[in-house]
C-alpha cells in the first residue's frame, strides 16, 4: 500500500523551514515509509499462507509486521503531537485506537497476570483476515495464531461477499487489554494514515507555496550511506 505521493511535501521539505521542525516532518516521512513496508509484506505473506499448496512457516515474521505496524503508527501520533496545530491534531483521532495495543505491547508482562492466562490469549495475539479466491468468488476466513494454542477466544464477523475486491482483506489483530479482549483492523488503519498523509501533503504543500518556499531535493543527502575502509598494516 503506497502512503506517500511521488512528490510528497515530506519528501522534499524546503531550506527554509525551521530546523526543528523540518527533524519532525523527516521523521514522520520514514515512518510513512516504515508502514508501506511492513503492510505490504504483512500482505504478502498472508496472501501466500493463503494458497492452498502453502506450507506454514516463519510465522514469527508475520506477527512481527503486524506489531511493528502498531509500533509505527503509535510513533506517528507522537511525531505529529509535536508539531502546532489548529485543530488539537483532530485528524489523527482515526488511529488512536494503537494507544491501547501499544499499551499491551509495553506491558507484556503485567498483561500475563491481569488477563493473557485467564483468557488464554497468546502473547502476541491472533491475526484474522479474509482471503477471496477472484476465480470462484469464495470468500474464506483465515486465522493465524501465535505460539503454542492452549485454547483461546476468537470473535469476528464475515463481511458480505460483494464489499471484499482484495484478495487479502480486513487483516485484524486480536490481543487483550488489561481486562478485555481487544481487536484492531489493520487494513482500515493503514487507509486512515494514508488519508492523514494526504490531507497533510495538500495543507503543508500550500503553506509551503504560500511562503514562496521551494521544494528541496534531498537526495544526496537523504538516507544516506556511509562506508569505511580500513587501511591495511604493513
Amino acid at each position: 500500500m503506497k502512503i506517500l505521493s511521488e512528490r510528497s511535501p515530506f519528501k522534499m521539505l524546503p531550506l527554509q523551514m525551521d530546523e526543528y521542525q523540518r527533524l519532525i516532518f523527516d521523521a514522520i516521512r520514514i515512518t510513512f515509509e516504515m508502514l508501506e513496508v511492513d503492510y505490504t509484506l504483512l500482505e504478502n505473506k498472508l496472501h501466500e499462507l493463503s494458497q492452498e499448496d502453502f506450507v506454514k512457516e516463519k510465522t514469527s515474521e508475520i506477527f512481527s509486521r503486524a506489531w511493528g505496524i502498531i509500533d509505527h503508527s503509535s510513533r506517528l501520533i507522537k511525531l505529529f503531537q509535536k508539531l502546532p496545530s489548529e485543530s488539537n491534531h483532530k485528524i489523527l483521532e482515526s488511529i488512536l485506537v494503537v494507544n491501547a495495543f501499544r499499551n499491551t505491547i509495553q506491558h507484556l508482562h503485567e498483561r500475563i497476570d491481569e488477563s493473557m492466562y485467564e483468557n488464554r490469549s497468546p502473547f502476541y495475539g491472533i491475526l484474522v483476515w479474509y482471503h477471496k479466491n477472484l476465480n470462484t468468488g469464495v470468500l474464506t476466513p483465515k486465522t493465524l495464531v501465535s505460539g503454542i494454542a492452549y485454547g483461546f477466544n476468537l470473535t469476528f464477523q464475515i463481511p458480505e461477499n460483494d464489499e471484499i475486491s482484495n484478495e487479502i482483506s480486513s487483516i485484524t489483530l486480536q490481543t487483550v487489554d488489561k481486562r478485555q479482549t481487544i481487536s484492531i483492523n489493520l487494513s482500515e488503519l493503514l487507509i486512515n494514515i494514508q488519508h492523514i498523509c494526504l490531507t497533510n501533503e495538500n495543507k503543508i504543500g500550500d503553506f509551503f507555496e504560500t511562503q514562496g518556499w521551494p521544494l528541496c531535493d534531498w537526495s544526496k543527502r537523504q538516507d544516506i550511506m556511509i562506508n569505511f575502509k580500513t587501511e591495511d598494516k604493513q
